[in-house]
């Protein structure tokens, strides 16, 4: 993978981990619960950075868990470590009224 492009303006949610990280799997529980429970509030898309380290450094990502948040091809936030779902709920809904 060499660098992350969209199409459009959309927010989109990119997660980067490592897939034998604990701190990293409870992130992404958080993730997944929260998207199928709030199916089509945002999209969310996983970069596992043992298999993809070039990612992680063209990102310039200190850490994982890390949310690196796009509007469009355009990083305009990130999220550290590990978040609860209610805040992720919240973090997400904040980005949907900003659009």
């Amino acid at each position: 993978m060499e660098e992350i492009k969209f199409e459009d303006d959309d927010i989109r949610f990119v997660f980067f981990h490592d897939s034998s990280s604990q701190l990293c799997g409870k992130m992404r529980f958080n993730i997944e619960q929260f998207i199928e429970n709030e199916q089509g509030m945002a999209s969310f898309y996983a970069i596992d950075v043992s298999k993809n380290p070039k990612a992680f450094y063209d990102h310039n990502v200190s850490g994982i868990p890390n949310i690196l948040v796009f509007k469009g091809n355009k990083e305009i936030k990130r999220i550290m470590g590990v978040v609860s779902y209610e805040n992720l709920k919240r973090i997400v809904q904040a980005f949907n009224e900003d659009v």
